[in-house]
């Protein structure tokens, strides 16, 4: 067993930044966990912009809407200049301009004619103020329409903005209809999974690929084939010992709630197969590099990389629809699908029973392909 003692020799050396990387992972998710707790389950409060109104009617309805947005933002005085409110939009001293043009009640009223807007590009903020706008000329619309004064719609459009509804989550995980405590731990562990892994077994493979012990290792006694199957050995010990560490980390945060999670099973299987894509990425990286400052940078592109696209460290219902679409093909997006379901379920639909099932599949297939590719590339960098 001699190349096996090698390959946990050389594991042992790498203890430490195996270490440094579960502290400050276990760090960073405490701080999460704690900034979060509790935040939104009880109360919701809407968010107050810096929003500028340019009023060039001065009727009833524009102050009646004026006066809307003044309840619900923060309204900043700007002057009628398109130079002060694009200055004042880039240095964000404003984020929303309603310009109302004039003779806009009877233009509204009649014709449905819209407001001139200008708004940040690209934020959920100004799709915010365009629904509640929106949502006040239509109320006053509806009034004025069924025989109401102007002054009489206004004053109610505004009143039934203020009505309060009392919301409630389905409970369908016995945490309230919220994503359960250890959810979040688990939906950042593929970046720590990855950086070990890959960081650990590049090391290793970097050292056994090296020239001179490579000629020593085929030279020696030992067959071919019982170097490579100790290698394995290798692979597999380091694997299951590294995803059996990052098991305990949930019991140790939040063990009442993960141990009575009856979704316990699907979480450790979903982790241990990320394991394995963690592995076989890890080995196809050592083979291609040999160079131990080129790796640090090849491991942060692709641990970095897939972790922002994948759904991470952004959840994958904020990412636009074109990186969903291109991070289909990356193993942690099925990874994060799972994790999206098991979080909020206990009792699954047969579509949520699909997409679980799939993503275990998916990445078991990514597993195999890109063990594959180093295989091959393994081969032809031994023939050379």
């Amino acid at each position: 067993m001699t190349v096996f003692r090698g390959f946990m020799i050389m594991v042992k050396r790498n203890l430490g930044m195996m270490f440094m990387y579960l502290v400050i992972f276990i760090t960073i998710a405490v701080m999460v966990q704690t900034m979060t707790k509790g935040k939104g389950m009880e109360h919701f409060e809407e968010e107050r912009l810096k929003v500028a109104v340019i009023d060039r009617d001065h009727g009833e309805l524009a102050r009646g809407l004026t006066e809307y947005l003044g309840e619900r933002h923060d309204l900043v005085k700007v002057k009628d200049d398109k130079n002060v409110i694009q200055e004042k939009l880039f240095y964000r001293d404003i984020y929303y301009v309603v310009t109302i043009p004039e003779h806009f009640e009877r233009v509204c009223l009649e014709e449905g004619e819209k407001l001139q807007t200008t708004k940040l590009p690209d934020t959920t903020s100004a799709f915010y103020v365009d629904q509640q706008i929106s949502t006040f000329l239509n109320s006053v619309k509806v009034l004025t329409s069924a025989g109401y004064s102007i002054d009489e719609a206004v004053s109610d459009a505004a009143e039934a903005g203020k009505t309060e509804s009392d919301v409630k989550l389905i409970d369908k995980n016995g945490n309230g209809g919220f994503a359960m405590p250890h959810s979040f731990l688990f939906q950042y562990m593929p970046y720590i999974i990855l950086a070990v892994l890959c960081y650990t077994i590049g090391y290793i493979m970097i050292a056994f690929r090296k020239k001179e012990v490579r000629q020593r290792m085929l030279c020696s006694s030992i067959s071919g084939r019982r170097q490579n199957m100790q290698m394995v050995a290798g692979f597999v010990v380091i694997g299951a010992g590294f995803w059996g560490i990052c098991m305990l980390l949930p019991l140790v945060m939040y063990p009442g709630q993960f141990l009575n999670d009856p979704n316990n099973i699907y979480y450790m299987i979903n982790s241990f197969l990320c394991v394995l894509v963690g592995l076989s990425i890890a080995f196809t990286i050592g083979v291609v590099v040999q160079e131990i400052a080129a790796l640090n940078g090849i491991i942060n592109v692709i641990t970095l990389g897939m972790c922002f696209t994948c759904g991470v460290f952004v959840s994958l219902d904020v990412l636009g629809k074109g990186v969903r679409m291109f991070a289909q093909f990356l193993p942690l997006y099925w990874y994060e699908k799972v994790i999206g379901v098991l979080s909020v379920n206990t009792e699954f639909t047969k579509a949520q029973s699909e997409v679980i099932y799939k993503g275990f599949g998916i990445q078991l297939l990514f597993a195999a392909a890109i063990l594959c590719v180093g295989l091959v590339l393994s081969k032809s960098k031994e023939q050379e």
